[in-house]
């Protein structure tokens, strides 16, 4: 796989986040929200923690010009009116320069037109619904579900070689148009159709599905619900030679113990696998999570990766660092190549934003994950 990346190095990375950022600078911290479901229904509160740990490091060699980073996070909780709530508050009472490493599930489509209209930007380290790929002031650190999912699409047809690709999927609200317009770009792509398109998926016995893709040949399947009644089930109905393909949030220790022995299971991840800390890219996050006893998870990567370019950008700001001075500068900023991703991750000024592409991808093996060698695969990039 052949990729050119025009864009500044990550080489010393942690010596470059702690250089001064050669504005003159104001007296107090830079203020810098974010927001995260650290209760709830979607839960990531290791990454508002990868966020300050990475801020800390970088005060303690002192700061961006002098001036320490403080974040400010807000837990909505998954709830509409505290997200909205939580935005205002940043960007009004809290006057923050800019959102870094936030992870609701509901924040971007919510707080879009209000980044947009405050002229503030957001980075979010865990973009989520459609509508953090879509807007003109947020841009997210990982490719996202459908970027994801086009990737691994394309890995099953075009890597594994396979004929006949299926998928079963679990729809959540407000997802459908983006699935679709996954499956129309690798279609694009490849000039290929799914065999079985199947996104009514549920909770309950997945024997009709799974007798389903079994009659139909299919050959792989993306798939993206409960792991352990699926894979046993998959199983009994004698489907060992079937490559089944998970989505990123399968991509759990939990899970890869539930997969039986026999069973060729694969999951597509965003970043680098965090299960090999020998990776390009991870020692960084490693670093970062084990020196402050952080959870080890995929979301605390995007943590880290948010914090990081969020440090490089404001250090080249010439001048005071205020909320104007940081949009301009990722509007106008350079691409960064960062090792823990498959593709460059530049703001730019574009209406819409989503610049980390491809999948790289890990196997359960004896109730753990391993490393497939093929690293990241990104559509239109390879071969």
């Amino acid at each position: 796989m052949k990729r050119v990346l025009v864009a500044l190095p990550v080489l010393g990375l942690l010596t470059a986040l702690t250089a001064c950022s050669g504005g003159s600078g104001t007296d107090g911290p830079i203020k810098v929200g974010t927001i995260n479901g650290v209760t709830g229904l979607f839960q990531t509160p290791e990454v508002p923690q990868a966020v300050k740990a990475v801020f800390e490091e970088v005060n303690k060699a002192g700061g961006i010009n002098g001036r320490k980073i403080e974040l400010i996070s807000k837990d909505d909780a998954m709830n509409p009116q505290r997200s909205t709530e939580a935005a205002r508050d940043l960007i009004d009472s809290e006057e923050v320069v800019a959102l870094v490493g936030s992870s609701s599930a509901v924040d971007c489509g919510l707080n879009r037109a209000t980044y947009s209209k405050s002229q503030i930007v957001s980075i979010p380290a865990v973009g989520v619904d459609p509508a953090c790929f879509t807007s003109p002031n947020i841009a997210p650190v990982n490719p996202g579900p459908f970027k994801l999912l086009t990737a691994m699409l394309y890995y099953a047809s075009e890597t594994l070689k396979r004929d006949k690709v299926c998928l079963a999927f679990t729809v959540l609200p407000g997802s459908g148009g983006g699935i679709d317009a996954a499956i129309k770009e690798w279609s694009d792509i490849t000039g290929k159709t799914l065999t079985v398109k199947d996104t009514s998926v549920g909770q309950g016995d997945p024997t009709p599905y799974l007798v389903k893709l079994k009659g139909a040949g299919c050959q792989a399947v993306i798939y993206n619900a409960q792991v352990g009644p699926w894979f046993a089930q998959a199983k009994t109905q004698g489907m060992q030679d079937v490559d089944f393909i998970l989505m990123a949030n399968a991509y759990t220790d939990a899970n890869a113990a539930l997969i039986p022995a026999g069973m060729n299971a694969q999951a597509g991840t965003e970043w680098q696998p965090y299960t090999d800390e020998t990776l390009p890219g991870n020692d960084r996050w490693a670093k970062i999570v084990n020196d402050n006893k952080i959870q080890k998870t995929a979301f605390s990567q995007g943590g880290v990766m948010a914090a990081d370019v969020f440090v490089q950008v404001l250090k080249t700001i010439k001048g005071d660092i205020t909320r104007e001075s940081v949009t301009k500068a990722f509007k106008e900023m350079q691409p960064i190549t960062y090792p823990m991703v498959g593709t460059p991750w530049v703001f730019g000024p574009g209406q819409t934003h989503n610049p980390i592409e491809g999948s790289r991808f890990v196997k359960a093996e004896n109730g753990k994950w391993t490393v497939l060698p093929e690293g990241f695969i990104v559509p239109k990039r390879n071969g």
